[in-house]
């Protein structure tokens, strides 16, 4: 015989005095006083659940429901105004029970189909009120008019009435049962009732070969042994497709009453079942709420949370839906363990199975997030980077989402800025150096040793520190017949090439003197180059170069995985001067391996592509007073239309241009002999043209949960115009050596609008042996 797993105490309790018509004052005496003690569910972010999880405010009449249905914040239930279409709408969810009040005010549109099964009839009506306390449970709505909520107000109720009293026949409930699966064909089960002997295993069978997900309680015997038919769950036909219940007090332990099962603990979840406030209804208590207590009130929770789960990816299946539901719950644990050792188990408890519910966390994803390419590959969210150039070329890419796919399909939003930065390298401090420099007989040496240089690696979000290791080096010679030789190592081929070659740009502390040279060079980051210089009969100077940047160089060495990053220049500059007037111009063209104008990436942002640049420089500087000195520099730059090979949303881009100029003062002996005073006004490299063609996954079929795509172009050009200004004073010291100072301000520091304006000071300290 089974019975309803509903303790009769409680019911008469709620019948003698817990139970509120809509007429009833204490329904109406709830203040915003009253809900102070609510706990808001935050909105997850960065990503929202494929039905979109929106920042909307409760509605007054969730506040009031929550004021008494305290069980919806234990179990972290969004709000319904928060889950949008994603709150149950288009789910049905089978309940085998007693009946209910298809008119009542919390379950009014709710209903979509009634059977009765000693009559083969309609007529449901609800002579216990169990069946309407279970059904607003799960699908109970503030919407219409009802004072408390369900799980999952939005989804449909298909009802089978299989008992009149407390117990009924086996017979009489396999009815129901197929009549909700086969007829009705809801894809989700609600039984809370149970029997101490199996029974209806032909119907429960059907029912899971039907893909049906069955929510069964334990049982309220307070024995260590599951009732029937949630003791199915551990049959191999099962097919995890059966989850057995138990009920948890207010203070997350298990109720006096509830069973529980070691043998089921894999297939065992808990959820709120004391005192449990809904809908409820008799011939002599219609349009009513009641509070109840049972493993019967804590089934419907789950069968709801598995509404939610199904509303917003309706592809998946029974299986997938059990899982989410397992390994989402807050652990639980029978023995005296801290919270924390608790959490971070990964097996199920012998008691409390996989703990309790958390529809919040069903909601999310669960494992890695994997975004989804046009080829079909699926790349880890979480590993994927792109470190946007100086020339700011990853700026349309900082407003795109896409779709990503957690373990089970299941797509969610996700933002690429969150993976977009403005560099490769960043340091904890300026890195103290020291430094030595010769300059004899047409030689020139300089070295530079850090002290101390901290690397955070993009593709791995590692850092690495080195200590007291060679920086930077350069190296210069001629001779008397106007021949030169210079190579050097760490990013230094301004000290070959360019203006800063001559000594006429105006000083910098930081090392951007260089940007009076072709600002193409500076792209290959602590590159090697190699120079050869000679002097033409009429005063020309030609010198030819090659600057060479591989992984070896970059920050990608610290991760093997992380893709290769090559870059060579080759360049031509001619130097010629005219008077006092020195005039250069370089020509160049810059190739680079998975990477472009210094753009990187990995994962669902690589750039599997060989980028070509070519470009034009010209440099000057002209005396316009004793000891000073004005400077300017230009520079454009095409880069060729590329395709990207790598499994990326980044398909490619057309081709595009590139520009920069810098214009400064220079002048010499100013407060004393040999200090020198130098300000520069600039813009650094920046794009001026070209697009970028990014396809992104913007659907997913709730038929079968692929993902569609759209491919969309955007624009390379960024928001703003970066625009430097720097003012560096340098002075010999009565010891030996020169000590500078630098004062910089950066405006629309990256090329990006919106980017608040930088300051910077500094000091450095060189001495010379």
């Amino acid at each position: 015989m089974f019975k309803l797993n509903t303790l009769t105490a409680a019911i008469m309790a709620a019948l003698c005095g817990n139970a509120l018509a809509l007429d009833d004052p204490l329904a109406l005496e709830l203040t915003e006083e009253d809900s102070t003690e609510l706990r808001t569910l935050a909105t997850p972010t960065p990503v929202t659940s494929g039905a979109t999880l929106v920042k909307a405010a409760p509605t007054a009449a969730e506040r009031t429901a929550r004021a008494y249905q305290g069980w919806l914040n234990q179990i972290n239930k969004p709000y319904a105004n928060q889950l949008a279409s994603g709150n149950g709408t288009g789910v049905t969810v089978g309940v085998v029970d007693s009946g209910l009040q298809v008119s009542h005010p919390a379950l009014r549109g709710r209903v979509q189909a009634t059977y009765n099964a000693f009559t083969g009839g309609t007529d449901v009506t609800d002579q216990m009120g169990h069946g309407t306390h279970v059904s607003g449970i799960i699908a109970g709505s503030t919407t219409s008019g009802g004072l408390l909520e369900g799980v999952a107000p939005g989804a449909k109720l298909v009802m089978a009435k299989v008992f009149t009293t407390g117990s009924s026949s086996s017979v009489t409930i396999g009815k129901g049962i197929d009549w909700v699966v086969n007829v009705q064909k809801a894809p989700i089960l609600s039984l809370s009732l149970g029997s101490s002997a199996a029974a209806m295993q032909s119907n429960i069978q059907n029912a899971v070969t039907k893909g049906t997900l069955i929510t069964a309680a334990l049982g309220n015997d307070g024995r260590a042994s599951g009732s029937w038919p949630a003791a199915f769950a551990k049959a191999s036909w099962a097919k995890g497709q059966i989850i057995a219940v138990g009920a948890l007090d207010a203070n997350n332990r298990r109720a006096s009453f509830s069973n529980y099962d070691p043998t089921l603990a894999n297939w065992t979840v808990f959820a709120p079942g004391v005192n449990v406030a809904s809908s409820y209804s008799t011939p002599y208590a219609q349009n009513s709420y009641a509070y109840m207590s049972g493993t019967s009130m804590a089934t419907p929770v789950v069968a709801g949370q598995a509404a939610l789960i199904k509303s917003n990816w309706n592809f998946l299946p029974a299986t997938d839906i059990a899982q989410i539901i397992f390994q989402s719950a807050t652990h639980l644990c029978s023995d005296p363990v801290s919270a924390a050792v608790c959490a971070a188990r990964k097996t199920p408890d012998s008691m409390y199975g996989w703990g309790l519910v958390n529809v919040g966390a069903s909601l999310q994803p669960i494992g890695n997030l994997n975004v989804g390419t046009k080829t079909g590959a699926k790349v880890n969210f979480a590993g994927s980077s792109l470190a946007s150039s100086k020339a700011g070329l990853a700026s349309g890419l900082k407003g795109t989402k896409t779709l990503a796919v957690d373990k089970f399909n299941r797509a969610f939003v996700v933002y690429l800025s969150s993976a977009v930065s403005s560099s490769t390298v960043k340091t904890s401090a300026t890195p103290t150096a020291a430094a030595s420099t010769v300059s004899a007989n047409g030689v020139k040496f300089s070295a530079e040793y850090a002290e101390s240089t901290l690397v955070q690696n993009l593709w791995s979000n590692t850092e690495a520190t080195s200590s007291n290791k060679l920086g930077k080096m350069s190296y210069s010679f001629s001779n008397d017949r106007g021949t030169s030789y210079g190579f050097g190592t760490g990013g230094t081929a301004a000290s070959f090439f360019g203006l800063q070659s001559t000594g006429f740009a105006p000083l910098s502390l930081n090392g951007e003197g260089s940007r009076f040279s072709a600002p193409y060079f500076e792209l290959a980051e602590s590159a090697t180059h190699f120079g050869y210089g000679s002097t033409l009969k009429n005063g020309t100077i030609v010198r030819f170069g090659m600057v060479s940047q591989n992984s070896a160089n970059a920050s990608s060495l610290l991760n093997l995985s992380a893709p290769v990053i090559a870059r060579s220049l080759a360049t031509m500059e001619l130097q010629k001067n005219f008077g006092d007037v020195t005039g250069i111009m370089t020509i160049g063209r810059l190739q680079e391996d998975n990477s472009v104008l210094g753009m990187t990436g990995s994962g669902a942002l690589g750039l599997g592509a060989r980028a070509s640049t070519s470009f034009v420089t010209l440099a000057g500087s002209v005396p316009i007073a004793p000891k000073s000195h004005f400077s300017a520099m230009a520079t454009l730059g095409r880069t060729a239309a590329y395709e990207n090979a790598s499994s990326s949303l980044i398909d490619g881009a057309s081709a595009s241009s590139s520009m920069a100029w810098s214009l400064g003062l220079a002048r010499q002996d100013i407060l004393r002999d040999g200090d020198q005073l130098g300000f520069t006004l600039s813009m650094p490299l920046k794009t001026t043209s070209g697009s970028m063609q990014v396809t992104t996954a913007v659907a997913q079929s709730q038929e079968d949960g692929s993902l569609q795509y759209a491919t969309q172009s955007l624009n390379l050009r960024p928001t703003g115009t970066q625009r430097d200004l720097e003012l560096a004073y340098s002075t010999p010291m009565r010891l030996g050596g020169r000590l500078t100072a630098l004062a910089q301000v950066k405006l629309q520091p990256g090329h990006d609008a919106s980017a608040p304006t930088q300051f910077g000071l500094g000091v450095r300290y060189v001495h010379g042996f």
